[in-house]
C-alpha cells in the first residue's frame, strides 16, 4: 500500500509518500481500506514533535479517516468485512489502509459520504464532550467560542446551537465572520485587537450587558484564554481545548476563588479510551444529528495523497475556515 512516511520529526516536508507493507489485524484490530482521511493542527504537531503523544519513527500520521473493512482481528464482533466505517486512531490515517482497535471504529450510516465522516470525528466529538461533559451547558445559556472558524470552533458552534444556547465567536481573523454566522454565531468578537486580556472582556460585556457568557470553549490559549476567563458570569465555565496560537495560558487561583467560576479541561482521546461505550453513544448522536441535516462540518478543500503539502499549508497559513480533507484509494 501507499502511505507518507515520517523518518524525521519537523515539517510536512519531512513527509514521504512511499510504498509499505500492509498492517495485519492483531486481536481486536480492524484493518480499514480507508477513502478519505481528514488533516488537523494536531496532525502538524505530532509531524513536529510537539504533540502530547509521540509515537516511535518512522510512522504514518493521520488521526481520522473514513473507509470499508477489509479484515478484522480475533475478537472483533462489532463491525465486519464490508462495512463502511469511520476510524479514530493516534496515528496511521495518512495511507491507504489503517489499523484500528475495535472499539475506535464506528459504523457510517447509510448514504454518508466517506469524506464527510472522515471529517465530523475529532472535531465534533471534542465539542460534544466539551459541552455536554465539561461545561454541561443549559439551553438558555450564552457560551462563547474562541478560534471559532477552525472545525472544532465550528463543531461547538453549531452544536451549542442545538442545545439551545446564543453563541458569541471569538475570531482572530474578521474576514472569517462569515464562517461563524453560517455555522450558528449570534455575534462575533475579535480576538485580534489590542490587549485582549481587557478588550475580549469588554467586548462580551457589551453583548451580554455586562452579565459576561455562562461557558467558553477555549481553543487559542494565551491572552485569549486570560479574556475568555475574565468574561465568564457568576458560576461560568471554561473549558480548555487547545492552544492554538501556540501559548500556554496559567490561571491564578484566588481569580477563579473570587469570581466562583470553574477552568476545566476536555481530553477527547481519554474518552475514547477510558469510556468506549459513552463514545459511541456519543458518537450515535452525532450521526443522527447529521443525517437529520441538524449540524455538518464544512469541507473547504480536497486533495489527493500525493497534494499532501498542500493540505498542510492550510493548517500551516492559519487559512482553516472548515476541515481539510486528503482524498484515498
Amino acid at each position: 500500500m501507499r502511505g507518507l512516511i515520517l523518518r524525521a520529526l519537523g515539517e510536512p516536508e519531512n513527509l514521504t509518500l512511499a510504498t509499505i507493507d500492509d498492517p495485519a489485524p492483531g486481536p481486536g484490530e480492524v484493518l480499514v481500506a480507508l477513502r478519505a482521511a481528514a488533516v488537523n493542527f494536531p496532525d502538524l504537531l505530532t509531524v513536529r514533535g510537539e504533540y502530547q503523544l509521540r509515537p516511535p519513527l518512522p510512522f504514518v500520521p493521520g488521526k481520522e479517516g473514513a473507509g470499508v473493512v477489509e479484515a478484522v482481528g480475533e475478537g472483533v464482533t462489532q463491525v465486519a468485512p464490508g462495512d463502511r466505517v469511520m476510524v479514530q486512531v493516534e496515528h496511521g490515517c495518512f495511507a491507504e489502509k489503517a489499523l484500528a482497535p475495535e472499539h475506535d471504529c464506528f459504523p457510517m450510516p447509510y448514504g454518508m459520504a466517506f469524506d464527510d465522516a472522515a471529517a465530523i470525528g475529532i472535531a465534533f466529538q471534542t465539542a460534544w464532550f466539551a459541552l455536554t461533559d465539561r461545561a454541561q451547558v443549559q439551553k438558555g445559556e450564552t457560551v462563547l467560542v474562541t478560534g471559532a472558524s477552525g472545525s472544532v470552533g465550528i463543531a461547538a458552534m453549531q452544536l451549542a446551537k442545538e442545545f439551545g444556547c446564543t453563541v458569541i465567536a471569538g475570531l482572530t481573523t474578521a474576514s472569517k465572520a462569515d464562517v461563524a454566522r453560517e455555522n450558528g454565531a449570534d455575534h462575533v468578537i475579535d480576538l485580534s485587537r489590542d490587549n485582549p486580556r481587557e478588550s475580549v472582556r469588554e467586548q462580551v460585556h457589551a453583548l451580554t450587558d455586562g452579565r459576561g457568557v455562562d461557558a467558553a470553549i477555549e481553543i487559542v490559549g494565551g491572552e485569549v484564554f486570560t479574556g475568555a476567563l475574565r468574561s465568564l458570569a457568576f458560576r461560568g465555565r471554561l473549558v480548555v481545548v487547545g492552544f492554538t496560537s501556540g501559548e500556554i495560558a496559567t490561571v491564578r487561583t484566588n481569580y477563579v476563588l473570587l469570581k466562583n467560576i470553574a477552568v476545566l479541561g476536555v481530553d477527547r482521546a481519554q474518552y475514547r479510551e477510558r469510556e468506549p461505550g459513552w463514545m459511541r453513544r456519543a458518537q450515535d448522536e452525532i450521526f443522527s444529528l447529521c443525517v437529520a441535516g441538524r449540524i455538518r462540518m464544512p469541507i473547504q478543500a480536497r486533495y489527493p495523497l500525493d497534494r499532501f503539502i498542500e493540505a498542510f499549508d492550510v493548517i500551516r497559513d492559519r487559512n482553516v475556515r472548515g476541515k481539510v480533507v486528503l482524498t484515498i484509494g
